[in-house]
This record gives C-alpha cells, structure tokens and sequence, in this order.
C-alpha cells in the first residue's frame, strides 16, 4: 500500500523535472541528467539562442552544438537526448533519433514518422523504452509485457484494452497521458 501511495509522487517529482525547463533548450548527457532536468548547453529560450542538430546530414555519427559562438561536435553515444525551444526531446539511441511523445511519463513512447518515398507510402513507428535509462524496442503487446515479465496485472490491464499493436499508442485526454502508462500506474 506504502508504494501504491508513493507512485504518483514519483511519477509527478519525474514529470516536474523534466518539463519544468520547458522553456530552456540544451542536451542531456544521460538518462539521469534527463530525469533530474539537467542540461548541458543549456540556453533560455526567450532570451538567448544557440542551435542544436542531432541529425546533420554528412555527420551522421555527431551531434552539432552552435552555443555562445562556438561549435561543438559531440558523439552521438555520448548524448542522451536533446531538448529544443519547441519543447520537444528527441532520444538519441544506437545512432538514431527518437523523438519522444511523453518525456514526464513513466514508460517513454517514442514515434518516429517516415515520410512517402516515390510510391512507398509514409509510414509511422512507434518505439517504448520501459524506463529512461532502457533500450528502446518496437512498442507490441510482446515487447510491453515481456519489458515487466513479473507484473501480471499490468499484463492483464494490456491484454484487455489492446486488440492490436496500432492501439498501443493511444493518448488517454481525461488524464493526459499515454493510456499505457495510466494502465501501468493502475497496475503497480
């Protein structure tokens, strides 16, 4: 009962920190940094700017940091994630950019939005890391339950509002969050 209660406090200190600097940009050097809201090259978005690309096209394995007149070129593997003045984060995870659709939540849902090429059609994949500091794997039923094999009822929770994989990323408006993750804090 003890940790029923202490949940949502968690979930909410988590929540604060991270979007508490909503209105600052920089980068996170690792999943801890990122919890804590702690950034390097950390700017005010309203009174400074700086320009961050952790895609740029012929450095692929780099991420391009413009701050206070300088450039700086940082490892891929040694950014956690970046912030930009938009609010969004985008997870940098096996040379690849993930951004993220809910960085106060508990259980990270990451989509990542392929555009038409020629007559392939645009696509869109979404990815969850169970904690900031795990991989980030396709987001299946499969993946969501093997990633908490010891939480049963989560396993239930899922297996009775999912049909398909497509209904995992669903947003639940009353609560404002993931539906997966207000299952997860029902389940815990």
């Amino acid at each position: 009962m003890k940790y029923l209660l202490l949940l949502p406090l968690t979930v909410l200190c988590f929540t604060a920190s991270v979007c508490a600097q909503a209105d600052s940009s920089g980068i996170f050097r690792t999943a801890k940094d990122f919890l804590n809201g702690k950034l390097d090259f950390a700017i005010r978005c309203d009174s400074q700017s700086h320009k961050i690309n952790a895609d740029p096209l012929f450095k692929r394995n780099r991420v391009i940091v413009k701050h206070n007149g300088q450039t700086y070129k940082l490892a891929k593997d040694s950014v956690y994630a970046v912030r930009y003045c938009s609010g969004v984060v985008e997870r940098l995870f096996q040379g690849k950019v993930y951004p993220m659709v809910n960085p106060g939540e508990a259980i990270l849902i990451y989509k990542v939005a392929i555009p038409a090429i020629g007559k392939t059609p645009a696509q869109t994949n979404w990815y969850f890391s169970k904690e900031a500091a795990w991989p980030i794997q396709p987001l299946t039923i499969g993946n969501l339950t093997g990633a908490f094999p010891d939480n049963h009822a989560f396993h239930d929770a899922i297996i009775a509002e999912f049909k398909t994989d497509g209904e995992l990323s669903r947003y639940d408006p009353v609560h404002k969050m993931m539906r997966i993750n207000r299952l997860y804090l029902n389940a815990k």
